[in-house]
């Protein structure tokens, strides 16, 4: 019974990682085969080496803002939140965030951080904070904490509902055995609650490093991958390298190399996770 739905996704995956891989084998004028060229070719361009260095810095930023604030909200609304409207509410509030298309999100962050009609620097002007405005989008020194905030604010709230849905399956009288002989709520933590939080840290790492891999939308909005390279990342540039520069086989190459890291960090992701249930 499965087999309609499982062929169907088989097709749809397969045929354009043969399409991707068979172009990144043939020069994109021509059509002639050029073997590994273009893998040659995108390797020795020194703006790959700066959009993976924007990568890092952006990854850097939001995969432990993100894991830490959302663990955080997980671990307040569970252990101090009791009525099950509240945590209805967060539930509900949390969704939102994720739901709302990037684009969308962009266009917001742009109103806020947009200098002469930006609502960020006429707050800051109006709490006297600042004298002038300040271009976030336009300085190296803000436009990847500007970017970078956008990320956080949309998927913060998908990393908590993760862990407290983690948290949800920690035994009630693990817990009650522990606070009777006086475990802190660090030790709560480390000793009870982290093993059965480890496999999801693990999922969401994952998860997120995939999506920071991928992620376009807001910061093509808000920045275009400027100033300079400073928030041209992987995506922004292997979009650039296809549909500006139009060298389709060097773009399809960068293609088959992120899906080629992702499958090994894949990999290793699922023979980490059995050791951490064990």
């Amino acid at each position: 019974m499965l087999l309609p739905v499982l062929g169907t996704v088989f097709v749809v995956v397969t045929y354009p990682l043969l399409l991707a891989v068979g172009q990144s084998l043939r020069a994109t004028r021509g059509g002639s085969f050029v073997g590994l060229r273009n893998y040659a070719s995108a390797l020795e361009d020194p703006l790959l080496y700066d959009a993976l260095g924007a990568t890092g810095v952006y990854a850097g930023i939001v995969l432990p803002a993100e894991i830490l604030a959302g663990l955080g909200l997980a671990l307040l609304v569970h252990r101090t939140v009791r009525s099950a409207r509240v945590r209805l509410a967060v539930y509900i509030l949390a969704t939102l965030p994720i739901v709302i298309p990037p684009v969308a999100v962009g266009v917001i962050a742009r109103l806020i951080y947009a200098p002469g009609y930006g609502v960020l620097n006429h707050l800051l002007r109006l709490a006297g904070l600042v004298q002038a405005e300040i271009p976030w989008l336009s300085r190296r020194d803000t436009a990847m904490l500007a970017v970078s905030s956008v990320d956080v604010w949309q998927w913060t709230p998908f990393v908590y509902l993760v862990f407290f849905a983690g948290l949800q399956t920690v035994p009630p009288e693990s817990i009650d055995a522990a606070q009777v002989d006086g475990a802190s709520g660090w030790t709560l933590f480390s000793r009870i609650e982290l093993p059965y939080l480890r496999p999801l840290l693990l999922m969401v790492l994952f998860f997120r490093i995939a999506d920071v891999l991928r992620v376009f939308d807001h910061i093509f909005i808000l920045t275009g991958g400027g100033p300079g390279s400073t928030t041209q990342l992987l995506s922004i540039y292997l979009y650039r390298v296809a549909f500006k520069f139009f060298d389709t086989g060097e773009a399809a190459a960068l293609a088959v190399m992120v899906m080629l890291a992702m499958s090994l960090l894949y990999a290793a992701v699922t023979r980490l996770l059995p050791l951490e249930r064990d």
